[in-house]
């Protein structure tokens, strides 16, 4: 909400706006604009319910969302832009191994930055968990740390006490991470490696580089992971624009469903509420087909 509303501010005062109380014909230019700077109709009506919080938050009269000229606005979005969502791609297991040809694992940010992206396919977990937005934000509770990882004799163990869906202490995660000897994709490898380099105190986020000046450890934040993830697509040929960190939550979870696992592990592991995940799972042609094959066999076996 609060980038939602520092957009709308920087709008109106570029443009020279009031900004509040929220007015039919100033919200309908804003929604003009997020349209045409490339934003989709989902990302409107997120931007549209954040404003209509804070009018209500500072005590403003409603019904300025009923305006005639305003509604006909959010009807030409909606058919203008569409209600499909540009997903980017998912990270597979074939990406990460040619990526990881290009990283030099004595390098500190390096062992890092391995350990985090093996740990974001395997755990499937939000961003907001895995790294801090910025500097200024190190002390999110959501953000893993180092005494929240467990390594016992045939797995790793990640402990979350908050997320996007657990926010008041209802409940907790314990995340699995499997040891996969010989196999550069390992998790628990990368992890005792990042860790042996780094030297992460506990309570420190865990995914933090050691600065060997000043021997104090940085948290890696969320726009140096895009940037990485960026350079390393990059390194082995493919379109950095098709995949962002939301890529590795997507591919994990699209590689367990080909694996055949239950969905209620898929469901569990990534920390859905609801059926949403099942938007983030890509069914191969080869499995599409295999459906329609067993479809056919069965109408065989009815002498169809």
């Amino acid at each position: 909400m609060k980038s939602h509303l520092v957009s709308y501010l920087r709008f109106c005062d570029n443009f020279h706006f009031r900004s509040f109380p929220l007015d039919a014909n100033i919200v309908s230019r804003y929604v003009a604009y997020l349209a045409y700077v490339g934003r989709q109709f989902g990302t409107i009506q997120n931007h549209i319910s954040s404003l209509k919080h804070f009018n209500q938050l500072y005590a403003f009269a409603l019904g300025w969302e009923q305006n005639y000229v305003f509604k006909l606005i959010i009807r030409g979005a909606k058919r203008f832009l569409g209600m499909q969502l540009n997903r980017k791609q998912a990270i597979t297991p074939v990406l990460l191994y040619r990526m990881a040809l290009f990283f030099d694992f004595r390098i500190p940010l390096h062992a890092a930055m391995w350990a985090l992206f093996l740990v974001a396919f395997f755990s499937f977990l939000r961003k907001s968990n895995l790294v801090v937005d910025s500097l200024r934000s190190i002390s999110s509770p959501k953000v893993v740390r180092r005494g929240q990882l467990i390594f016992k004799e045939h797995a790793a163990y990640l402990r979350i006490f908050e997320t996007k869906t657990i926010q008041f202490a209802q409940r907790s995660l314990s995340i699995p991470l499997p040891v996969i000897p010989g196999s550069k994709l390992c998790p628990v490898t990368a992890l005792e490696t990042h860790l042996k380099l780094n030297q992460v105190p506990a309570s420190a986020p865990l995914f933090s580089v050691r600065d060997s000046s000043s021997a104090s450890c940085q948290p890696i934040t969320y726009s140096q992971f895009s940037r990485f993830l960026a350079r390393s697509i990059q390194a082995i040929g493919a379109d950095p624009s098709a995949f962002s960190p939301h890529s590795f939550r997507r591919g994990g979870a699209t590689f367990a469903f080909d694996c055949g696992l239950p969905a209620e592990f898929i469901k569990l592991q990534g920390d859905w509420r609801s059926e949403a995940y099942l938007v983030y799972l890509e069914m191969t042609d080869n499995q599409k087909r295999a459906a329609v094959d067993a479809m056919a066999q069965n109408l065989q076996s009815f002498g169809l």
